[in-house]
């Protein structure tokens, strides 16, 4: 058996860092076993590094080449090799990228020899090879790192590569609504927020800034960061003036990060799950604003009720909306008559159970002339009629995946497409990864069915905008993608969901 594993840096503890950086030193060791009952002979080892790495056998007590020799039976031999991470040296990432999350349907493969496996190769891994009874065999593990991951134990993850400074920005994407009555706006404020990571081991100084498009300002200028260890982070806030921001138009801010004497604009999100190699996923640390034309009615208050997560609220409150999220107690006992319009949250009804025992105190707020929209839902929503009249959702419930699909409004007059945005076929291009999802089959006469669109070879499906009066107030049942419009900045979806808001108002 092997092991290759990154050894601690002169401390107790059997941990290590958490990524290499450029310019790091650290020791690797290899630790063979042969647990057969026969002898084996050692012949060598090595350390396989990406081009410009610097690696040696250590001078240390641990064993040399020539002093393996023969690996008897459960006898441990280990050789520690000394490495040195290049200035130069590549981020681990993966083998595909996207220019843009949102727009690209394709990936670009940067290594094409690479394609039909799940992740590129380990950055660094070591071979040994032996020979039993004059028959040569190979052993190759990749190098990994140590942590104490409490209370399971011991967690070994691949060892990679990443930057000193990692950035990122939020919003990644934003808007400017512009009131249509209007080409540019005198002034707009907004809060753009930059997380720093350090993965320098130890401590760290250096200075954040915004690059702003001309004209524009931001207080504070610049913010000073300091840390003390690896995997420190701080969050920093900036408040970002635009003036003259004419309708139609995109703005990029750039974060940009200097420790060292060198530049850091971007950063990596860490997708991992416990039973799989955690993989570092890159973004430019930007923020891009898109300016709209949008009227928005002053002083809308929305409650929200959370599903499985969306980032539906955060496009809300970059338009100055008010929005508050809903609990289980503002949910059975709490003034929902406060609200203008109370949204539902994707996929809600399948894990809300608070909002299936209080959906009646939902329909009364309608009744009373509440605005009730519910976003697309899962087949749980058929378990009881959670509408104020039936529908049916079924058990295959259609999608419109073609996100260019052709949409024809069916009632042109209705208050959704009139006020306060006059919404016309324009307001559906430019949408990102699919129309909508979880089309309802069948409804009562009380539902007007407002859009119909299909993908090629589908027949129209009328069932993913659904609007009812009910008492005095509206339900909308709204398929249609908007939780991935809007935080994608499409400009169209924005102008119809102020205006699904505004049927409160």
């Amino acid at each position: 058996s092997l092991e290759v594993l990154v050894q601690p840096a002169g401390t107790r503890s059997s941990e290590t860092f958490t990524v290499a950086i450029p310019g790091q030193k650290f020791s690797i060791g290899m630790r063979m076993v042969n647990p057969a009952p026969i002898a084996a002979e050692f012949v060598n080892a090595s350390l396989h590094t990406p081009e410009g790495w610097n690696v040696r056998q250590a001078k240390t007590d641990s064993d040399t080449e020539e002093e393996i020799g023969t690996m008897q039976t459960n006898e441990p031999v280990s050789i520690t090799f000394e490495v040195e991470v290049p200035q130069s040296a590549v981020y681990t990432q993966p083998y595909w990228t996207r220019e843009s999350e949102y727009h690209d349907a394709v990936y670009t493969l940067n290594r094409p020899e690479y394609r039909f496996l799940p992740a590129a190769p380990p950055d660094v891994h070591g071979v040994v090879t032996y020979r039993v009874d004059g028959v040569g065999f190979t052993l190759t593990q990749p190098a990994k790192t140590r942590s104490i991951n409490r209370p399971w134990g011991e967690k070994r993850r691949l060892l990679t590569v990443a930057p000193a400074i990692s950035l990122s920005v939020s919003p990644h994407i934003g808007v400017i609504p512009i009131s249509g009555y209007a080409t540019a706006s005198k002034q707009t404020t907004f809060t753009a927020t930059v997380e720093i990571l350090n993965n320098v081991k130890g401590e760290a100084e250096g200075t954040l800034v915004l690059k702003l498009p001309d004209g524009w300002q931001t207080a504070p200028e610049n913010a000073p960061f300091a840390f003390t260890h690896e995997g420190a982070s701080k969050t920093f806030t900036f408040q970002v003036s635009a003036e003259d921001v004419g309708a139609g138009n995109t703005y990029t801010i750039q974060a940009i990060a200097t420790y060292n004497g060198k530049t850091y604009s971007s950063g990596y999100q860490t997708i991992e799950h416990p039973d799989l190699e955690p993989r570092h996923l890159y973004r430019p640390a930007t923020m891009t604003l898109h300016s709209i034309s949008l009227e928005l009615p002053q002083n809308l208050s929305v409650g929200y009720i959370m599903g499985v997560g969306d980032k539906i609220p955060e496009a809300l409150g970059q338009m100055g909306i008010d929005v508050e999220m809903l609990d289980r107690e503002e949910l059975r006992t709490g003034d929902l008559n406060r609200f203008d319009t109370i949204l539902v949250g994707i996929r809600a009804y399948a894990v809300r159970r608070d909002l299936i025992a209080y959906n009646s105190r939902l329909l009364d707020y309608v009744y009373r002339g509440g605005n009730l929209i519910v976003q697309y839902q899962t087949p749980e929503f058929d378990a009881a009629p959670f509408g104020p009249y039936p529908y049916t959702m079924g058990r295959r419930p259609e999608e419109v995946s073609e996100e260019d699909a052709q949409v024809t409004i069916l009632m042109p007059d209705n208050p959704i497409f009139q006020y306060p945005n006059q919404i016309t076929a324009a307001d559906f291009d430019g949408w990102v990864e699919e129309r909508g999802s979880k089309f309802l089959t069948e409804w009562d006469g009380n539902y007007q069915a407002l859009l119909t669109c299909n993908d090629r070879e589908q027949e129209p499906q009328h069932g993913g905008l659904l609007y009812a009066q009910y008492g005095e107030g509206t339900y909308t049942y709204a398929a249609y993608a908007f939780y991935r419009q809007l935080p994608a900045g499409v400009a169209g979806a924005y102008r119809l969901f102020v205006n699904l808001l505004t049927l409160g108002k």
